[in-house]
Order: structure tokens, then sequence, then C-alpha cells
């Protein structure tokens, strides 16, 4: 299982923000990639001042459907 992660930075407020998938985990790293992708696109389209600075899929060990 994978969670999609984002870290995003205020340049006027000089602070990191960490952000994680409120949709939940996804069974592969293709969704999760996907979801990474939208949630960029969120968060450049809500929140255009912020800079996104690293996103990743996070692995989720002893988990199982």
């Amino acid at each position: 299982m994978f969670l999609a992660q984002m870290l995003l930075f205020s340049l006027t407020a000089a602070r990191c923000i960490g952000v994680e998938d409120e949709i939940g985990l996804v069974a592969n790293v293709n969704a999760c990639e996907k979801r990474k992708e939208a949630m960029v696109n969120e968060a450049r389209e809500i929140i255009p001042f912020l800079v996104v600075v690293h996103v990743d899929c996070k692995v989720i060990k002893g988990f199982a459907v």
C-alpha cells in the first residue's frame, strides 16, 4: 500500500507545510503516482503562492487489503 505525500513552502510565511493524501491508501505505485500528480495540480490551483518542494509515495508496510 502507498500514500501520496507532498511538501509545500510558503515564501510569504517562510514555512513548510506537509500534506498527505486525504483520499487514503492506494494499492500500487502507479496509482500513487497519479495521486501525486493530481495533488500537485490541485495545490497549484488552490494555493498558487506555495512552492511544491517535494512529492513522494510513502510505502505503508504491514497493511493488507
